[in-house]
């Protein structure tokens, strides 16, 4: 019995070596063709709507990768790959999904993105992001914890895109410390989206500051380069203003 353990046991190890190597090959290959096509494809793709082959190389990663092997590859020289590794992690809610969104933001990468019939240059920093924004159901978002943590990057971060932080103040109402960084980046900064989520949810505390912003936008704004909607989202709030002193005089 003794020498047929002995006989058994190496076999056994050279099957684990084996099976290990196999795996780690068959995802260098997976990661090889990923970087080949260098493209982040989302599912479907074209007018017929196809499936994507990079799609199809992101579920065989996504299934045969580990979550150790996953964070790693989100530091891959190629950014395709980094960003499909994210899009993984995001899948299975990884924990400290927020340090490597802190990572992409600090040292973002653009890549060529494709989905339905649109081919367009972003960084992986917002696919990221949007992968897990859009997975997630309306009703949920306000109270998720992984989504809150990178919410909270995108406002105190100083490198955010304007979309990002668009999604961020729309996702919930905030509390401090978080409503005094909204303030900054509305009263200091300048930025309206923040004047505006002040002026929908912090109105009482803010009023003076965010009317002076508000006609001050309007005074100095070229609306020609900013568009019809900034011009009329600012009367409009500008007019809620107006109506609430009508209030108070004809009452």
């Amino acid at each position: 019995m003794k020498h047929l353990t002995k006989l058994i046991f190496p076999f056994t190890v050279i099957l684990c070596l084996n099976s290990t190597f196999g795996q780690a090959t068959k995802l260098e290959a997976i990661v090889e063709e990923i970087s080949k096509i260098n493209e982040v494809q989302h599912q479907r793709i074209g007018y017929g709507g196809t499936e994507s082959e990079n799609f199809k190389n992101f579920k065989k990663l996504k299934a045969l990768a580990s979550t150790e092997e996953l964070v790693k590859l989100t530091d891959h020289t190629n950014a395709t790959v980094a960003c499909y590794a994210s899009w993984a992690l995001a899948d299975i809610a990884y924990p400290d999904l927020k340090s490597i969104f802190q990572k992409f933001i600090d040292h973002d990468k653009q890549v060529e993105t494709f989905s339905g019939c649109i081919k367009s240059p972003d960084f992986i920093s917002s696919e990221l992001y949007h992968w897990y924004w859009n997975h997630m159901e309306l009703s949920k978002r306000p109270s998720d914890q992984l989504l809150f943590e990178l919410d909270s990057i995108v406002l105190f971060s100083t490198k955010t895109n304007w979309l990002l932080l668009n999604r961020a103040l729309e996702n919930r109402v905030y509390t401090e410390p978080i409503k005094s960084r909204i303030a900054l980046l509305a009263f200091e900064k300048g930025n309206m989206d923040a004047v505006l989520y002040l002026s929908n949810w912090h109105k009482a505390e803010y009023v003076d500051k965010i009317k002076t912003a508000l006609l001050r936008h309007l005074n100095t704004s070229n609306f020609k380069n900013t568009g019809t909607t900034d011009y009329y989202r600012t009367i409009e709030e500008l007019f809620k203003f107006l109506l609430v002193l009508l209030f108070v005089l004809l009452f």
